[in-house]
C-alpha cells in the first residue's frame, strides 16, 4: 500500500515553479464569540498539535493581564483557555513564552507587573492548567524586557538580557524544563547589555537569533547563539535598517529568513516587515499588498510553517489592538508543485522540509525535515527518487510524542552525493505513511 501511495504521487507531478507569489496581508477577524481586551507586549506562541495561537498576558489600559486565549487559525475564532481556579502567574507584561510540543505545553517565564519576575510556569494544553518550576539557587535575577526560546535538542529554555531597576543585563541562562535547573553560561563574547529585543530559534542551524532592542537608544544588530557550542558570534551587516525595540519577530525556514514585524524607532512606531537572510547575511524590507497592519510596537507573532504565512496580534500605535493579522505568502518560492491534499493519518503529521529548494552551493547544505507524533509510536523515514526507489533510510525507530526534526545532507546510504533533482521523503508509522516532495539543486 505505502509504495503504490509513493508512485501515485510520482505521476502526478507537475513542473518545478520558482514563481514568486506576491506577499500579502489579510485581516482575520473573528467569526463570533468574544476576543482579548486590546493589549500590548503578550507572549505568543503556535500550538502546531491543534494550529492554534496561544496568547498569555500583557499590559492593556486597565493594566497587566494573566489570561490564557487561543485563536483557532482555521475557524479564525477566540476562546479563553483560562483557569477558573488554581494557582496562576501573576498578571505580567513582556513574558516570555516557549512551546513544549512534546509534552503540550506552553512555558512562561518572567515579565512586569506590580513587580519583576524571575518565575517559570508551565500551562498544559490538554487541561488547561497552570503549575510552577521551583527551581534551586543560583537563578536569573528578577527582569522584564528579556528574550527566550525552546533548544528542541536540550530541552532547554535559553534567555538573553533584560532589566530592572538595577539596569540592564548581558547574561545567558538556560534552564533545563525536565529537571527544573537553572545554568549561567560562563561566556567570554556576548551582545552587549540590552531590553526590549527580540528573538526566534533558528531551527537549520540550531542557534538563537536576537535582535535590537534598547541600550540608550534604539539598536540594530542582530547576534546567533550557537546552541551546540554555546557561542555569540555578530551578524550585523555594514548595511542595516534602523535600529529599534519592541518589534516581534519570527525564523521562516523555507528561504531561512529571521523577519521582524513593527517596533519602536526611537520616537515613532513602524508597520514595517523586514527580513534579514541568515545565509547571506543581509537585510531586504518586503513589501506586502494589502492594507496592512497599522504601526505598532510590542506585538506578538507566530510562524505557521505548513501555510507559509506569519500571523501578528494586538501590541500599540496611537492605543492598544487586539487585531489579528495573517502575511500571507511569506516565502516567495513555491517549491514543487504538485497533489498534497492525500489525507493524513490523525497520529502523526508530515509538517514539510526546510530549505526547500535545498541548494547545496549554500554553505549550510542540508534540510531539516519536520514531523509531529500525537503519541509515541515507530516511525520509519525514508527518501526516495523520483522514479521511487529507496535513496536512503533516515531513521527506522520508536520516538516519543511531540515535534521532531531529521537532517538529510543530499547523500545516498553509501555516502555519495545524490543527482539534482525531485525526491520523496515518506514518513510511515504503523499501517499509515505520508510524503511530501522536495527539490534538490546543485
Amino acid at each position: 500500500m505505502g509504495r503504490a501511495r509513493i508512485y501515485a504521487a510520482v505521476f502526478c507531478f507537475a513542473i518545478f515553479s520558482s514563481t514568486a507569489v506576491a506577499q500579502e496581508w489579510l485581516k482575520l477577524t473573528p467569526a463570533s464569540g468574544e476576543a482579548p481586551t486590546p493589549r500590548r507586549n503578550a507572549a505568543a506562541i503556535y500550538d502546531s498539535l491543534d494550529h492554534r495561537m496561544i496568547i498569555f498576558g500583557g499590559r492593556t489600559n486597565a493594566g497587566d493581564r494573566n489570561e490564557v486565549w487561543a485563536f483557532d487559525l482555521s475557524s479564525n475564532t477566540w476562546e479563553e483557555l483560562t483557569p477558573a481556579a488554581g494557582d496562576a502567574p501573576a498578571p505580567r507584561f513582556t513574558a516570555n513564552g516557549i512551546y513544549d510540543a512534546a509534552n503540550h505545553r506552553m512555558l512562561i517565564w518572567s515579565g512586569q507587573g506590580a513587580s519583576f519576575f524571575n518565575d517559570v510556569w508551565t500551562f498544559d494544553l490538554t487541561s488547561n492548567a497552570w503549575s510552577q518550576f521551583t527551581p534551586p539557587d543560583p537563578k536569573p535575577n528578577i527582569r522584564y524586557g528579556t528574550a527566550a526560546i525552546f533548544d528542541p535538542h536540550a530541552r532547554d529554555l535559553v534567555t538573553f538580557a533584560g532589566f530592572t531597576d538595577q539596569g540592564r543585563f548581558d547574561d545567558t541562562w538556560r534552564f533545563d524544563i525536565d529537571a527544573a535547573i537553572w545554568a549561567k553560561l560562563q561566556l567570554d563574547t556576548y551582545p552587549e547589555k540590552r531590553c526590549l529585543h527580540t528573538s526566534s530559534y533558528d531551527a537549520l542551524n540550531h542557534r538563537m537569533i536576537v535582535y535590537g532592542g534598547q541600550t540608550n537608544g534604539p539598536r540594530g544588530d542582530i547576534w546567533a547563539f550557537d546552541l551546540h557550542q554555546n557561542h555569540w558570534t555578530d551578524l550585523t551587516p555594514d548595511n542595516h535598517p534602523a535600529g529599534r525595540w519592541f518589534a516581534a519577530s519570527i525564523y521562516e525556514g523555507r528561504e531561512h529568513r529571521f523577519i521582524i514585524f513593527g517596533g519602536n524607532l526611537g520616537g515613532s512606531q513602524t508597520n514595517e516587515v523586514r527580513a534579514f537572510r541568515l545565509n547571506e547575511g543581509n537585510w531586504e524590507q518586503l513589501s506586502p499588498t494589502g492594507e496592512g497592519p497599522a504601526a505598532r510596537e510590542g506585538a506578538a507573532a507566530i510562524y505557521v510553517e505548513k501555510e507559509n504565512r506569519m500571523v501578528v496580534f494586538g501590541g500599540r500605535g496611537a492605543s492598544d489592538f487586539n487585531d489579528v493579522w495573517s502575511l500571507n505568502n511569506l516565502a516567495r518560492s513555491t517549491g514543487v508543485e504538485g497533489d498534497d491534499n492525500i489525507p493524513a493519518p490523525q497520529s502523526f503529521r508530515l509538517l514539510g522540509n526546510y530549505p526547500n529548494p535545498l541548494k547545496r552551493s549554500l554553505p549550510f547544505n542540508e534540510t531539516v525535515i519536520v514531523y509531529e507524533l500525537a503519541q509515541p509510536a515507530h516511525v520509519l523515514l525514508t527518501i526516495y527518487n523520483v522514479i521511487g526507489q529507496p535513496v536512503k533510510n533516515l531513521f527506522n525507530r520508536r520516538m516519543a510524542a511531540g515535534q521532531h526534526r531529521v537532517r538529510w545532507d543530499g547523500r545516498d546510504e553509501t555516502g555519495k552525493k545524490v543527482s539534482s533533482g525531485i525526491y520523496l521523503y515518506r514518513l510511515q508509522s504503523g499501517g499509515a505513511a505520508v510524503f511530501k516532495k522536495m527539490i534538490l539543486v546543485d
